[in-house]
């Protein structure tokens, strides 16, 4: 209940009410941040988010700590310009929307490395080795019949 009351100062317009509804209670924010991968070599306890332009530094605090239970040390926020781009066709220039770049240090020494997802695969499976053996005695057997261009024996 009371998260939901802290989650009341983060709008910023009124909802509608009427005297016969009940009380209105809001559960999650209109606000949607997204954790990216920093370009630049970043501390192990500082993360970088992707927030809406109408998201501030104390808003992004109380989002962090009431949903995610995230030690909040310090915000630092920069605008980060959207990319001008051009069509050489018909000659027109469009600018990407900017956005908001937050860096977020985190206390009691936390830290964060993100996942590696991409990690080598373990052992092929015998499945796989015996399709890698087909595919390549196929290759082969392509490669013998120049005769006939490449094409199977099955035509």
């Amino acid at each position: 209940m009371a998260s939901s009351l802290v989650f009341r100062q983060l709008l910023r317009h009124r909802l509608p009410w009427h005297p016969e509804n009940p009380k209105l209670q809001v559960l999650l924010t209109p606000f949607c941040i997204k954790l990216v991968r920093p370009g630049k070599p970043q501390p192990p306890d500082t993360l970088q988010f992707r927030i809406p332009m109408e998201m501030g530094k104390q808003e992004l605090k109380i989002y962090l700590e009431e949903l995610y239970n995230i030690p909040v040390a310090d915000i630092r926020v920069r605008i980060q310009m959207g990319r001008r781009a051009r069509n050489w066709q018909n000659r027109m220039y469009w600018k990407e929307e900017d956005h908001k770049v937050a860096y977020v240090v985190m206390r009691d020494g936390q830290t964060f490395e993100f996942p590696d997802i991409l990690a080598k695969k373990e052992e092929k499976t015998e499945i796989e080795k015996m399709e890698n053996e087909m595919y390549e005695k196929e290759a082969v057997k392509q490669r013998e019949a120049t005769q006939r261009g490449g094409i199977n024996t099955w035509f």
